[in-house]
């Protein structure tokens, strides 16, 4: 048998597991601190005959909890508000034929096969229109 805790005993538990989840970011932690801040709340009101009653419904709260909002909080949390689609690659640019290849932006790059390739001379710069997959869809400059 284990000895019935003060509420606010179980509401400081409660509290430092909300202020650890903080540091952690795990957003577990958060579900323990107030499964124990509730149970503190029924302590409060309710006197239970037995500590481990009070720590089996701060357990069930914070795994009902847990299992019930910790993938909406992640949603919520890490959602941004702003689509960012910066894809620096599918940029118009300037590029230069290397070894029968297109050398744009640090990458070599195939010349496109719709393009023919005879037209272009090794060191030849030229403008990338589109780059996809492997390949540089480019023109003369």
């Amino acid at each position: 048998m284990l000895e019935v805790f003060n509420p606010y005993i179980l509401l400081g538990i409660g509290v430092i597991l909300i202020a650890f989840e903080a540091i952690i970011t795990s957003f577990i932690l958060i579900w323990f601190g107030i499964g124990f801040i509730i149970t503190a709340l029924i302590s409060y009101f309710y006197p239970f005959s037995d500590g481990v009653w009070q720590l089996a419904i701060a357990s069930f709260i914070s795994v009902l909890l847990l299992v019930l909002l910790r993938k909406k909080a992640f949603e919520k949390f890490l959602e941004s508000d702003e689509n960012i689609s910066d894809n620096f690659l599918d940029e118009k640019g300037f590029g230069e034929i290397k070894n029968q290849k297109v050398y744009y932006k640090g990458t070599y790059w195939q010349i496109d096969g719709s393009i023919d390739e005879s037209k272009f001379n090794e060191g030849e710069k030229v403008i990338v229109t589109k780059t996809h997959k492997n390949s540089a869809t480019i023109s003369k400059k």
